[in-house]
């Protein structure tokens, strides 16, 4: 079933986020809002990225994107902002040398992994992604751009799933998360 989500970002004119939600995916009692209703649009990607670039702090050097949707919107934003882009994959996704983390869980699977040729050292590294549920994708990205001396401490996303801990697990790890609309768990 499709839905949209209506936001004024910043005092600004609503934004209308069209979606449709998954049912019971990635793992029953959960229903996965799909942005494709709105990234096909050209209207609605364009309107997403001016709200997150409303969001993104002005020392941001490069933006992560993580595999799958936030490749699209990371580098949409990254070059109206005229920042570097990079793409965090799911592990066996990418096959050049690679540093990889680990974590277990429906959201990784085997891990989320990083071409060792990226330049980080010293730069500040927002990740972004479409969708926070526990966080585990996002703390694990953020943990390989810190491990190639990059700094990084904001994360953004689209969508966040409410009760699922993702926002908080994220501060704990020193993130500051930036959502552009939480919506529940479940479609109900």
């Amino acid at each position: 079933m499709d839905r949209a989500t209506l936001l004024a970002p910043d005092g600004g004119k609503p934004l209308q986020i069209p979606y449709r939600r998954w049912h019971d995916h990635p793992v029953p009692g959960t229903d996965f809002p799909d942005i494709a209703a709105a990234t096909v649009d050209g209207a609605s990607a364009r309107a997403i990225v001016e709200a997150l670039a409303q969001r993104l702090p002005g020392d941001i050097d490069v933006l992560a994107g993580i595999d799958i949707g936030g490749y699209g919107l990371a580098g949409a934003l990254a070059l109206r902002n005229g920042l570097g882009f990079i793409d965090i994959r799911k592990v066996e996704s990418i096959r050049v040398d690679v540093i990889r983390r680990v974590m277990a869980n429906y959201e990784l699977g085997s891990g989320v992994v990083m071409s060792k040729g990226h330049r980080l050292e010293g730069r500040s590294v927002a990740i972004l992604d479409d969708v926070l549920m526990t966080g585990g994708t996002a703390a694990a990205s953020a943990q390989l751009v810190r491990r190639m001396g990059g700094r990084c401490v904001t994360a953004l996303f689209v969508f966040d799933l409410i009760g699922m801990g993702g926002r908080d697990r994220l501060e704990r790890e020193g993130l500051a998360v930036h959502v552009l609309q939480s919506l529940p768990r479940t479609d109900g």
